[in-house]
Order: structure tokens, then C-alpha cells, then sequence
């Protein structure tokens, strides 16, 4: 990949239409060779109607805790155990993961979207989401099944004590995959009682980070979730997407590699992004940039501040990037979804 990548001016128009473009060429070279692994984020769940971390969070205010509102100077994670607190304090506990089993189970017989059949077409050697849906298994199923084969795709839950199935996961990434798994390594709606949510659920599972930790010349990988996650990301190319690249625990997983095999700022995993402006793209790029992470991305515009950024783009990139390696079943025509935008 070139080291250089990331010396282009950072204008708006010039980034987008030449290191963008040159971003989305190497992503797609990969996907052909089906080396790389995807990383699924909220943002691929919200294409289909589940919420995003705030969202999630205000559901559950409103429809469990509304005498709760939320401290200042204190973040989403820290909150969630707030609520959690609460709701165990009012012996409501089984409430709560009922509450989150609802919020992420199956909606109806498809579940998932096309924007999902394309995404797992493309061409990887493994499927990993942080999320608690099947939305990805149920568009496996319908994208490589045929009329007389129906290729049943399983989760695979690493909040689970069954280190052995995750082991078999990583044994099988390679180019000739069937997809007959996804990893799912902040659990999933089945079992909300071992999900990872709130920030003691990360502590719990990831351990803490300190100094200390970083700075040692023998990190030490002392969880599963530590060893999962720093094997993957050592051994494959990681294509993020509907990932926001803010979640602490995983990017000090980033960090830890970079160092431990001295890659510095060279670009090892790609992440597509969207972006309101151009400060925003800057910032973002500079963000990704330390972490080894190339960006391809696309526009999500903020009408206003009272509402969410349009991440409708998330789609049409995706689509177009199928239409580049070939996908074509699932895969509506860049001018429908284009339609189907503008119609929105």
C-alpha cells in the first residue's frame, strides 16, 4: 500500500475525487483477492431500522428509567451502567435484557436489506460485527443459497464460554470461506445477559488499559477478547464499515499491534467513513491516519443540529464498490438506489 497515501491536500473536492478514488481501488483489489475480513459496525444495523448507540440509549431512559437523565461530563458508556445500576437496584434486572432481546431480535422473515446482501458478497474471507442482530447471517442465507442448497449461517457469541467455536472461526478465514459463521465479539440479542454494552461490560471483558500497559515491552494479551481481536487484526486486512472507529477499547487493540510490530502510521486496514465537512474529513482522516487505517468515504450531511447525519451514502459506496467486484444478485442498479435517495 502506498506509504504516501496520505500527503494529498486535504481540500474537500481534491481528496475526494483523487485519494478517495485511489482509497476505493485498493479496497476493491483486496475484495477481489478475498483477502480481507469485514468488520461490521452499528451503522450497517441502522440501514435496517435498529438503533445506534445514543438512540438505544434513549429508548431505554424513556421506556425503563425516565426519572434518569444523563450527568454532564460523562460518556454513553459510563451512562449505560448508570441505567443498568438503576434498573438492578429496582430488581428489574431481567427487564432489562428483555428489553434488549426485543430491541434486537428478527423484525420479519427477510430482517436484513440488499444494502446487507451486497455487503457480505463482496468478497470476504470472514464476517465480524460488534453487533447484536443476525442481520448479516439471514443476508447470507439468502445470498448464497441456491433452489435445492440453503447454506445456514450461524452466530457465533465470544461473550460466550466457547473459546473452542471461536477457534474453529479463526481457523477457517480464508479466500474459499462459505460464510457458514459470524463472529460476534460484543455478543448477541439471544444471550443479552453476556452482551457488552456498558462500560463495566467492556472492563469485564477487554480488562483495563492503562500506561502501565501500553508502555511494557510484553503486552500482555490477558483476556479472550484482547486475543481474538489482536489476532485478527495481525493476520488479515480489516475493511471496517458502519464502524465509527470511536470505540476506545478497540482502537487501544489498534494501537498494541501498530506497536508490537512497529508499523508506525503505515496503512494496514481500510474503514469506510462518513463525513459532513471538510473540517470534519480532515479531522477524521488525521484520526484514522494514526491508527493505520485508510478511509474511504462518503458524504453524511447534518441538516441541523437536532438531527442525526445522513448516512444514506453508506449505500450507494457500498453498492457501487459491489458493482466494481461483480456483484449482481441482491444488488439494485446505482440508479434505483440513487431513486431511491432522492425519494427519502
Amino acid at each position: 500500500m502506498d506509504r504516501n497515501f496520505y500527503s494529498a491536500s486535504l481540500s474537500e473536492s481534491g481528496y475526494m475525487n483523487n485519494e478517495n478514488e485511489k482509497a476505493k481501488q485498493q479496497l476493491i483489489s483486496i475484495l477481489k483477492a478475498r483477502q480481507a475480513v469485514l468488520f461490521a459496525g452499528a451503522g450497517c444495523s441502522k440501514v435496517a431500522g435498529y438503533p445506534l448507540w445514543d438512540e438505544l440509549l434513549i429508548g431505554m431512559i424513556k421506556d425503563l428509567t425516565p426519572s434518569l437523565s444523563k450527568p454532564q461530563n460523562i460518556d454513553n458508556m459510563a451512562f449505560a451502567d448508570i441505567i443498568k445500576n438503576q434498573m438492578i437496584k429496582e430488581a428489574r434486572e431481567k427487564e432489562y435484557y428483555k428489553y434488549l432481546e426485543k430491541c434486537f431480535k428478527p423484525r420479519n422473515d427477510r430482517n436484513h436489506t440488499n444494502f446487507h446482501c451486497a455487503l457480505v458478497q463482496l468478497g470476504f474471507s470472514g464476517i465480524i460485527t460488534t453487533n447484536y442482530d443476525i442481520l448479516l447471517e439471514t443476508a447470507v442465507g439468502e445470498s448464497f443459497s441456491t433452489d435445492s442448497f440453503y447454506l445456514r449461517c450461524d452466530p457465533i457469541d465470544l461473550c460466550l464460554p466457547k473459546p473452542y467455536r471461536v477457534f474453529d472461526f479463526l481457523r477457517n478465514l480464508s479466500p474459499n470461506t462459505n460464510h457458514s459463521h459470524v463472529l460476534h465479539i460484543h455478543g448477541y440479542y439471544e444471550n443479552t445477559e453476556n452482551i457488552i454494552l456498558t462500560e463495566r461490560d467492556y472492563l469485564k471483558k477487554y480488562g483495563q488499559f492503562d500506561d502501565t500497559f501500553e508502555q511494557s515491552s510484553n503486552r500482555i494479551l490477558d483476556t479472550i477478547h484482547r486475543k481474538v481481536i489482536w489476532s485478527i487484526l495481525a493476520t488479515h486486512p480489516i475493511v471496517f464499515v458502519g464502524f465509527s472507529m470511536d470505540d476506545e477499547f478497540f482502537m487501544r487493540m489498534l494501537n498494541i499491534v501498530q506497536q508490537d510490530f512497529e508499523l508506525g502510521y503505515d496503512p494496514v486496514y481500510f474503514s469506510i467513513m462518513g463525513y459532513g465537512n471538510n473540517e470534519d474529513l480532515e479531522r477524521t482522516l488525521m484520526i484514522l491516519k494514526k491508527n493505520g487505517v485508510v478511509p474511504i468515504f462518503y458524504h453524511a450531511p447534518k441538516p441541523s443540529p437536532l438531527f442525526n447525519a445522513d448516512h444514506s451514502g453508506l449505500e450507494r459506496l457500498v453498492f457501487d464498490i459491489a458493482d466494481k467486484v461483480g456483484v449482481q444478485i441482491g444488488c439494485p442498479s446505482l440508479q434505483t438506489i440513487t431513486q431511491r435517495m432522492l425519494e427519502r
